[in-house]
């Protein structure tokens, strides 16, 4: 389906793999994120997702920042670090046990959900699944204030429930991360962000390419939409990106 999308989608990116926008310090941080188990992202798609914060923040595109699905915090505390303070970074999880797909998800993603359910999901390096954490909100407070992140005064907000409840954006949205693995809470903020998207802005939708749930979410969504963004999955996740339609 990707393939597809992309002939009829405008301008794709090149297919060269090269990720710019990434400096010394952003490689650090991104080392850092990783030897602390706070991250599941891949090197290539925390590259991704920085220097897609940067080139926003460089060309000045008005409009929030946002999180769905932060599991440890990692990737959240990426943006929070590349984003202006008075820029908002909204960060929405349930903070808990990952809900259970619906009908609408694909075999795998039943099998995923019952490996987890069962107790038998094993955590990042060894680690402790975080959805087995007793107070996965408090952990993430502490994974940010670790790295210097003060959440009020850098303009980050924490937001606990199902996207389905919560997201729902009343501006403009600059950058959206999107990591909610099946395909209701994809749906949802596709359908809730992409509106208010604004031109250059971008959603990055992390599982793409390993979860059926949210691919078939994402597939129909962009058939509504056709002309009226570019892709770029040179990363591993899929990079949507809203163009002008008046070109």
């Amino acid at each position: 389906m990707l393939d597809g999308l992309k002939r009829v989608a405008g301008r794709i990116a090149d297919k060269a793999g090269r990720l710019h926008g990434v400096t010394a310090q952003d490689r650090a941080l991104m080392a850092r994120i990783r030897a602390q188990n706070l991250t599941y992202l891949s090197d290539k798609k925390l590259a991704s997702l920085v220097s897609t914060a940067r080139a926003i923040e460089e060309a000045g595109l008005p409009g929030s920042f946002m999180e769905a699905g932060c599991a440890l915090g990692g990737s959240a505390i990426l943006l929070a670090s590349v984003k202006s303070n008075e820029r908002p970074l909204e960060v929405y999880d349930v903070f808990g046990m990952i809900p259970a797909p619906t009908q609408d998800d694909t075999p795998d993603v039943h099998e995923r959900y019952q490996i987890i359910l069962h107790g038998e999901s094993v955590g990042i390096g060894g680690d402790l699944y975080y959805g087995y954490q007793r107070d996965l909100y408090e952990t993430v407070q502490r994974n940010f204030a670790s790295f210097g992140i003060r959440l009020e005064p850098q303009s980050v907000s924490l937001i606990k429930g199902l996207v389905q409840d919560t997201l729902q954006p009343r501006g403009p949205v600059a950058l959206a991360h999107v990591d909610v693995d099946w395909y209701e809470p994809v749906m949802t903020c596709l359908e809730r962000v992409f509106p208010q998207l604004v031109v250059g802005g971008s959603i990055i939708l992390d599982d793409y390419h390993d979860w059926g749930g949210c691919r078939k979410a994402t597939d129909e969504f962009l058939r509504r939409v056709m002309g009226s963004f570019t892709l770029d999955d040179r990363a591993g996740s899929l990079k949507i990106t809203k163009v002008d339609l008046r070109h």
